[in-house]
């Protein structure tokens, strides 16, 4: 919405506001990004950059992996940092990745700036750049934010090319569905929900305003099949790791029945429907703070309700709303459920919250000076700012912080700052031998934090020789380990995750070396 007051501003102003909004996204995803230890997930895909980066090497698992745009847009970051081996290769250059990802999403809400009105463009950055769930997991490394810029930036492409039918715009938005198919593939969610909306908002118009909305003005056969091209050419690309691997774009499409799998319901991350609207719009876990992000969710729902209530309204606030709601229920509908996911649908959420904000202003105006409603909605903010700090700066692995899930505990970085301790004073230095022994599986992020050292093996059983210069086992699993040692150890204990404990056995003989260290 075009309003009088958002047609005086200055566009000098508008930039330098702009400019403040893409400087405080980044301001508040950049800092101390090795602050978090890394998520079993987010070191399972370090682990295949750190392979990409080592040896060239990349072939996409259609099993227990998603589509590969994170681990080769790593590349340039880690190059241009001087990193070129896992060795090398940190925390903060794979998070890197996500943090430019979140603030391009604040900075690409300007697309939209003719359909949605300066302020409520300004107001939608803001969200945005501030929400805590947006922040967090564009400090994260897994695919999520990835997926959501390149869906927003299909969404804005295809509206400015409604409205100019200028080709680039429609090759952009080809280009960019390519690469959310390349990313994840729950992409099919959102082309699904971009379908339903299109029919959904056509045939509100019919039924509101009386109007019949054609598509016929913009189906030019030039820019589709560009388009069309632009998104075969990129996810082939990818898929293929650069034609190096032609059975990656079938299995592309063959990991949907494994994914079908994941989505019936019997999977230990099922959740129910209402798992992610409660996560967003109030959580408390134990004695931490209250977190809520039901102002955007609060200001989403006003926006909606205001353009598909004004008549002849906001045909991209009519298909926003339509399209959050699908995928919103699309995404509860799925018992197969994780935390990040909720920042697919919370997006769309700020656009609308930012429509919704001003029209809000406006419709309260005869009731409540307007210099008193943004004024509260400032408070707002700075509210969502405050829990922002908290999730990344103080609750960062702290299950009581909503976004934290399943996360690697900060002990364990004690734990292999232990096993470096011991490193410095083996005469093999990183070469000594390190025995992971996990029955199920679980070792993540192990691999990622014992990358430097060049002896380390993993077993699913207890051997019946297990001594080793450091073995790192299930704390339950001490009894049936005990009888299989000839060496002496000390033990520790360490947690990897809330409730999930491992036991670092060290030599007695490198134990002893240690002790005189600390004296």
């Amino acid at each position: 919405m075009e309003t009088k007051e958002s047609r005086r501003i200055p566009n000098w102003i508008v930039r330098i506001l702009i400019l403040l909004a893409v400087v405080g996204a980044l301001a508040l995803r950049l800092p101390r990004l090795d602050l978090r230890p890394l998520h079993g997930d987010e070191a399972n895909q370090g682990i295949k950059t750190s392979i990409l980066l080592e040896e060239g090497k990349y072939t996409y698992d259609p099993i227990d992996h998603h589509g590969p745009t994170l681990y080769y847009l790593a590349l340039p970051l880690a190059w241009a940092r001087g990193q070129f081996d896992r060795q090398s290769l940190t925390e903060t250059t794979l998070r890197l990745e996500p943090v430019l990802a979140g603030t391009c999403l604040v900075a690409l809400v300007f697309l939209l700036r003719g359909a949605l009105g300066t302020w409520a463009t300004l107001w939608a950055a803001l969200f945005t750049a501030v929400s805590p769930a947006l922040v967090f997991y564009s400090r994260f490394y897994i695919q999520e934010t990835l997926l959501v810029l390149f869906t927003f930036t299909t969404l804005a492409a295809v509206w400015r090319y409604t409205r100019s039918h200028a080709a680039r715009w429609l090759i952009v938005a080809g280009a960019s569905a390519g690469l959310m198919h390349a990313t994840k593939e729950t992409c099919v969610l959102a082309f699904a929900s971009m379908a339903g909306a299109a029919v959904l908002t056509f045939t509100w118009v019919r039924l509101r305003d009386g109007r019949f909305l054609s598509l016929r003005p913009h189906l030019r056969p030039l820019p589709i099949a560009a388009a069309v091209a632009a998104a075969i050419v990129l996810s082939v690309v990818f898929y293929s790791s650069f034609f190096t691997n032609g059975r990656g774009v079938l299995d592309s499409i063959l990991t949907y029945a494994n994914y079908a799998h994941k989505a019936d319901g019997s999977h230990i991350h099922d959740k129910p429907w209402y798992y992610y609207l409660r996560l967003l719009i109030l959580t408390h876990n134990g004695a931490g703070p209250w977190w809520s992000e039901a102002l955007i969710v609060g200001l989403a729902g006003c926006g909606a309700v205001f353009g598909l209530c004004q008549k002849n309204g906001n045909r991209l606030i009519q298909f926003l709303a339509f399209y959050t709601l699908l995928l919103t229920a699309a995404y509860s509908i799925i018992a197969y459920k994780t935390p990040w996911c909720a920042i697919n649908f919370l997006q769309p959420m700020a656009l609308l919250a930012g429509f919704g904000a001003v029209n809000l202003i406006v419709a309260v105006r005869p009731l409540i000076p307007t210099g008193v409603t943004i004024a509260l909605l400032l408070a707002g903010v700075c509210h969502l700012g405050l829990q922002t700090y908290r999730a990344n700066f103080e609750y960062f692995a702290d299950p009581r912080n909503p976004y934290v899930y399943a996360h690697t505990s900060t002990a364990l970085v004690k734990m292999t700052d232990r096993v470096e301790d011991i490193a410095k004073i083996s005469p093999e230095g990183r070469g000594l031998f390190i025995r992971v022994i996990a029955p199920d599986g679980d070792y993540w992020p192990l691999p990622w934090y014992l990358r430097r050292f060049s002896k380390v093996g993993y077993w699913p059983n207890i051997p019946e020789d297990c001594d080793a210069a450091l073995i790192i086992a299930p704390s339950t699993l001490y009894p049936q380990i005990a009888p299989h040692l000839r060496d002496e150890y000390q033990t520790q204990t360490y947690t990897l995750r809330p409730g999930v404990f491992r036991l670092l056995f060290v030599r007695k003989d490198l134990w002893d070396e240690f002790m005189k260290t600390r004296v």
